[in-house]
This record gives C-alpha cells, sequence and structure tokens, in this order.
C-alpha cells in the first residue's frame, strides 16, 4: 500500500512538469537547399512553381527581405544553429568546425525536455562540422549530387511525428533536390520545360567557369531547378499534411526557409558560393505558428540568423547565451527590446569560391571585395538586377554603408568566439566518401590525390581543391573586409570602384 501511494505521489508531483512540457510549442524546421526567392513564390503561366510553399505563405509571418549570412550551406545553416553571422561563428570553410564552447540550437531545445532530431542528406552538414549537437537522433545520409532524397527524408521526418506526438520536438529536415545537378524525376523535368539544352548539364563541373552557357541553355537549367523546386514543394506538403493528420498543425511552430540561393547567369556564373548578389542571398524566411503568429508581411531586412533566438522565444525558452544577434521582429510579447538591437542592417560573406562581405540595408547593398578592396553599392529598389554601382555618385550612403559595416566586424570581432578545424584524418576520411559521391574529380576523370588535375566534363582544370572538391582560388587576405575599411579611413587611393 506504501509503495502504491509513492508511485502516485511522484505521479502528481511530475504532473506540473508535464503539463508544462506539453503547453510548450513543438518547433519543425525546414530548411530547402538553393531555393531562390522567385522559385518558392513566383508563378510560370499563371500558376505557382511551389504550390505547397505559395499556399504556407499565406498562412504564415513572411520576412521579405530575408538575407542569408552566406551563399552556401555550411555557415548559412551554422548561423542559423548558433544564432551568429558567418563572421562570427567562424565555420567558413571547409576544414573549420564550430567550437565547441558555442552553445547551438539544438542544445538549447534537449537542455529544456525537447525531443531533438536531425535529418541532411549533404555534406555540407556533416556532423564534423558540429551540426550534430544536441539531436539525439542526427540522421545524416550524404546524397551526391544526382540521387533524388526528398522521399526519403519525408518519411523519415513523418514516422518521427507519429512517434513523438504527444512530446514537445524540435526536429529539423534540410531538403535538398534543388540542389545543382538539376535532375527532376518525370514529369517533373518537363513542366518547365523551355530555352534551350546546353551540351553539358552538370553544373558541379559548369560553376568553375564564368560564362559556361548562353541566356538561353541558362533558362533549360533554370527550368529543370523549378522542375525540382517544385518536385520538393510536394514533399513540403506532405510533411505539413502529417502535422495536421497528427493534430500537431496548432501547437507547432513551422519555420520553412533557404539555405542560399542559385544563379543562372545573372552575373556570369552558375551555382552558388562565390558571389553576393540577390539571387543568392536573399531568400525565402517563414514562421507559421497560429496561436501567436498572424499571417502577415514583415519588410524590414533581416538575417536568417536571427531565426534561432526566435524559435528559442517562441518555445518561451531563455536566450541568455545564446548567439550574438536578436530575434526576427515576430510583432508578440517576445519581441526583441530597443536594448537588443544590433548594427543596422544585415551581414554577409563569402571566403571559399570568393573573397567578400556585403552589408544589405534597406533599399542598398554595399560589397567589398577583399583582394583589391574594390567597392559596390547597389539601389535594390531601383536596379533589383544590381547591374550600377553608385559607389562614386552616392558618397554619403557609401559612407554610412561603411560605417555600418565595421559595426558589424566589430561586433564579429569583439564576441571572441573561438575557432576550430577538423582533425587531418576527418578529412581525408571526408575525402575519400566525396569521391564516392561524385564531388572529387567531378567528371569521372582525373587524379585521385588533391593536387591532380580534374577532368570535369573534358575540360581539365588544373591547381588545388578544397576538401569538397572545388577550385580553390587565392586565398583570401587575412584581415578580410576590414583591412579595407581600415584603408579607407587612412586615405589610401588603392581602394576602387567600378561604375
Amino acid at each position: 500500500m506504501r509503495r502504491s501511494y509513492g508511485v502516485l505521489l511522484a505521479a502528481i508531483l511530475a504532473f506540473p512538469l508535464l503539463s508544462c512540457n506539453l503547453s510548450r510549442p513543438s518547433i519543425l524546421l525546414i530548411s530547402v537547399d538553393s531555393l531562390r526567392l522567385d522559385a518558392a513564390f513566383g508563378r510560370h503561366e499563371g500558376k505557382p512553381i511551389a504550390p505547397r510553399l505559395t499556399a504556407f505563405a499565406d498562412q504564415s509571418l513572411v520576412f521579405d527581405q530575408a538575407i542569408s549570412p552566406a551563399p552556401w550551406t555550411t555557415p548559412a545553416m551554422m548561423a542559423v544553429m548558433t544564432g551568429h553571422d558567418a563572421p562570427t561563428h567562424g565555420v567558413e570553410k571547409h576544414y573549420q568546425s564550430l567550437s565547441r564552447s558555442v552553445p547551438t540550437l539544438a542544445e538549447r531545445f534537449r537542455a529544456s525536455g525537447y525531443r531533438t532530431a536531425a535529418f541532411t542528406p549533404a555534406v555540407t552538414l556533416r556532423a564534423e562540422y558540429g551540426f550534430d549537437r544536441g539531436f539525439e537522433i542526427f540522421d545524416y545520409e550524404p546524397y551526391g549530387h544526382d540521387k533524388i532524397s526528398s522521399p526519403a527524408l519525408s518519411g523519415k521526418v513523418i514516422h518521427r511525428l507519429e512517434q513523438w506526438k504527444k512530446e514537445p520536438f524540435f526536429i529539423w529536415v534540410h531538403l535538398w533536390d534543388p540542389h545543382y545537378n538539376y535532375n527532376p524525376p518525370t514529369p517533373y523535368d518537363e513542366i518547365f520545360s523551355r530555352g534551350e539544352r546546353p551540351p553539358s548539364l552538370r553544373v558541379q563541373c559548369l560553376k568553375w567557369i564564368r560564362d559556361p552557357v548562353t541566356a538561353p541553355q541558362a533558362l533549360f537549367l533554370q527550368g529543370l531547378f523549378w522542375g525540382e523546386v517544385r518536385y520538393t514543394d510536394r514533399y513540403v506538403g506532405e510533411i505539413l499534411d502529417a502535422l495536421e493528420k497528427q493534430g500537431l498543425a496548432s501547437r507547432t511552430v513551422v519555420a520553412i526557409l533557404a539555405d542560399h540561393g542559385e544563379a543562372f547567369m545573372e552575373h556570369h556564373w552558375l551555382g552558388h558560393t562565390n558571389r553576393l548578389d540577390s539571387t543568392l542571398i536573399h531568400v525565402p524566411l517563414m514562421l507559421r505558428y497560429p496561436s501567436e503568429l498572424r499571417p502577415s508581411r514583415e519588410h524590414r531586412t533581416v538575417s536568417t540568423a536571427q531565426l534561432g533566438a526566435s524559435l528559442l522565444a517562441l518555445a518561451g525558452l531563455p536566450r541568455e547565451g545564446f548567439g550574438s544577434l536578436p530575434p526576427l521582429p515576430l510583432d508578440t510579447a517576445e519581441s526583441p527590446r530597443a536594448s537588443e538591437s544590433s548594427p543596422p542592417g544585415v551581414l554577409s560573406q563569402t571566403v571559399r569560391r570568393g573573397c567578400l562581405t556585403s552589408l544589405t540595408r534597406e533599399r542598398w547593398r554595399y560589397v567589398i571585395d577583399h583582394h583589391d578592396c574594390r567597392e559596390e553599392l547597389f539601389d535594390l529598389e531601383e536596379d533589383p538586377g544590381e547591374t550600377v554601382n553608385l559607389a562614386e555618385r552616392e558618397p554619403r550612403t557609401l559612407a554610412s554603408m561603411r560605417q555600418a559595416m565595421r559595426q558589424h566586424l566589430e561586433r564579429a570581432r569583439t564576441s571572441r568566439v573561438p575557432r576550430a578545424s577538423l582533425p587531418s584524418t576527418v578529412l581525408e576520411e571526408s575525402e575519400t566518401r566525396l569521391r564516392s559521391l561524385g564531388y572529387m574529380a567531378a567528371g569521372g576523370g582525373g587524379g585521385t590525390r588533391r593536387g591532380d588535375p580534374t577532368v570535369c566534363d573534358g575540360v581539365i582544370f588544373a591547381g588545388p581543391r578544397d576538401s569538397l572538391g572545388d577550385m580553390e582560388p587565392e586565398e583570401c587576405p587575412p584581415e578580410g573586409a576590414m583591412g579595407c575599411l581600415e584603408r579607407f579611413d587612412h586615405g589610401n587611393s588603392d581602394s576602387r570602384t567600378d561604375p
């Protein structure tokens, strides 16, 4: 009898904690690789390219001016998981990893009693970078450039929703299929057929070449890309339908975003990574939580790196010590206060296939090339294609953008986030795995050692490659954009602008 009483008492005492857990919203984070803004919300022949994403936007708080911290997956998604932009978290190259001292979003949720799971099919999101930290389930299966992954990923997420429907969860899935190479299955390969078929469809090779295809050929590739977006959209819909079926939709915060965009020769290049144009860093970002967020449009410029703090805020969890950026403006009681403001504008950076830092603020984008300190200034309202450099014509705006960028870089410097690198053994093992997936010596020819030439669709690329098989450009100057700003302060005439 006494034992039964003890069990009953324990259950009564545990009930408030259980009730508290059940009252917390669950979190579903869906990131879609390479999803351009105009593919997520655009139309073709009067119909949405991605009908489920378009319908989801109508139910959500949509951030019209969301900017990614980087034009490729690893630094962009690490920013979401840490609340730091790319120069701050420091995982900007393939040999870098997240310092163990930096807290992650999944660690915060798991420490608060959430079940946590991640499903990642991309080598750019592997555990060694630190993406596995805080996830009790980290399902990592790299698919390479040519395999379809959305059905398997959708099935794994839906299974986990069924298993955890009575517990608060944080689930992250990264849908990979829109990433090049563009090979949508039938009939998605013909839905958006247009332009002229290029001799090669292997964008993983073509991305290394300036002006690799003609304008009609770029349209053909973009049509295939849209087909992959439409195909992926179908599986986004399956996951959202499963939320409804399990009765979870009303108590689940759903966030959908892209890690970065994709280029189709708007500035002479295909793919992503090496530039900071709107096609690469202006991305879709949506939040749905029916009880707290009303469907609306937010027009202020924000960073996707602010999403992590926002998810913690919506879950009612403490944000102290997480990241260096405030939450997104959510128009709730948990919206950031004035004291939490960060420097104006959003910082983006790439130091992998390019050496560029940009600041986007309202209608303006300011870009510095680290190599020669060339400056570009674009009016995104008047010139959305970023074709006219106004750096010499708008001296006041230029000075203001320089100062704002300096503030961001100073914040990154003073945050003192430690830097970490992957062990050499991990890099060697990764290269072996990447060759089997078609990253290294991408065209099937070329050498097997890192210093050997790479043959990609008949084109020979000589020179060093990075640990993902990409050709390595000249190393970025260590002083970065801050070195250029300091030169400008001293009146150094070596700075250059191109009108």
